[in-house]
């Protein structure tokens, strides 16, 4: 056997002697999670596993697409739909109406970005290299279409109020920013950024996707005119489970109605059979909430896993979530080799990603492959994102794994 198949069989056994007898109680949340049997995950940012709960909502769902909705099945499905804004709404600290189903995190961005229309218009967009890649790739894309972008880049990892400052002025539309960044961890400090910028007459927009579930939020209390995430990172989802926080006051007016969701009333022969003549030929009532930025039906599937998602964090609270998820990061910052892992996170204290700048951080694959750790290696950073199923145990493994020579 050679030294890899050797590590990889030991790190094999060691999980298994942490599963010997069975599951852990039910009062474990590693119980929910059956990858876990298998591997060291400490990549939540990434994506959770798919818990037991969650795959319990998809399997009610399935049963009532197959069989109908007798024996409760449709009793279930009205629950999660009629459900579903709500527990996100006080997740995220907004109100029911303000929350709109969409496809994912960047279908939501788009939509405010779509609608505001800057392309053209001598107004401009201003955002900051920490913000969502993907989004920057597609604010570039729309660069290239003629729109001016503004983006300001992080100094040692960090952006300073400042410096946002210093790029929005009274031509500015829209600010883009990721609350909690995929990268380091670092959080916004939106309430300032929203202050300033609407001092400016401009608008902000807020991806939430990692601080949703893992952070307490308070959108309301932070005056974001713009929110959007989705449920298959800390919620506990599956992919396709997005929202939209669209603020009370901005519904059909700051962001106007393009999609027009529902069904209209035909008010002529044949449709009907005496036509009323206050009422147009064709009438309908739109949405008077935020669910009228939605596209029709959505990905039920999805939906009823991140409903039993919101269940599970609602079990536990937020903020506990929160700081067993800092514990563990402090652990691990503690416990790596300074000479070779510096810590990148600005705000390790308070966030459940921790970062760290190492020399070719791809090096490190094979030996945390052999050992069944589950972490994101980025180009020269190693990210590590604990959640509620890991424990000091695992964040031990990982440094001991880190620290090894090699």
């Amino acid at each position: 056997m050679d030294r890899r198949a050797l590590l990889q069989a030991g790190a094999g056994l060691a999980l298994a002697r942490r599963w010997r007898g069975g599951p852990p109680s039910s009062q474990d949340p590693r119980a929910a999670f059956a990858r876990l049997r298998n591997e060291v995950f400490l990549n939540a940012a990434g994506g959770t596993p798919l818990g037991s709960f969650a795959e319990a909502g998809i399997a009610r769902y399935l049963d009532f697409a197959r069989l109908g909705p007798e024996d409760g099945r449709g009793e279930y499905f009205a629950r999660v739909l009629g459900g579903i804004r709500g527990r996100l709404a006080r997740l995220l600290g907004a109100d029911e109406a303000e929350i709109a189903l969409v496809q994912c995190t960047k279908a939501g961005e788009h939509l405010v970005l779509d609608r505001l229309d800057p392309i053209g218009t001598g107004r401009n967009v201003v955002t900051n290299d920490l913000h969502f890649s993907g989004s920057l790739h597609h604010l570039e894309g729309l660069r290239r279409q003629g729109l001016d972008l503004r983006m300001v880049r992080a100094t040692g990892w960090d952006v300073p109020l400042e410096a946002m400052d210093a790029a929005i002025d009274r031509s500015t539309a829209l600010v883009a920013v990721t609350l909690l960044s995929n990268v380091t961890g670092r959080i916004e400090p939106l309430r300032e950024l929203v202050q300033l910028a609407h001092e400016r007459g401009a608008l902000v927009y807020a991806d939430v996707i990692q601080a949703a579930g893992s952070v307490p939020m308070d959108l309301a209390a932070s005056g974001v005119d713009f929110a959007a995430g989705n449920g298959y990172k800390w919620l506990f989802g599956v992919h396709g489970s997005g929202f939209l926080y669209v603020r009370r006051e901005h519904q059909g007016t700051v962001l106007p109605d393009r999609l027009f969701p529902g069904h209209v009333r035909f008010n002529y022969p044949p449709w009907v059979t005496s036509a009323d003549p206050a009422t147009p030929p064709l009438s309908f009532d739109p949405p008077a909430d935020a669910r009228r930025y939605e596209p029709g039906h959505h990905a039920y599937l999805a939906y009823a896993a991140l409903f039993e998602g919101l269940g599970f964090l609602e079990a536990r609270g937020i903020e506990a979530i929160r700081d067993h998820s800092v514990r563990l990061n402090r652990r691990l910052a503690a416990g790596l080799d300074p000479r070779r892992y510096r810590s990148v996170s600005v705000d390790l204290d308070r966030s459940p990603i921790a970062a760290f700048a190492v020399e070719d951080a791809a090096r490190l694959e094979p030996r945390l492959r052999a050992a069944r750790l589950v972490v994101t290696l980025t180009g020269n950073l190693v990210r590590v994102s604990p959640a509620i199923y890991n424990d000091e145990e695992d964040i031990d493994r990982l440094i001991e794994t880190l620290n090894a020579p090699g």
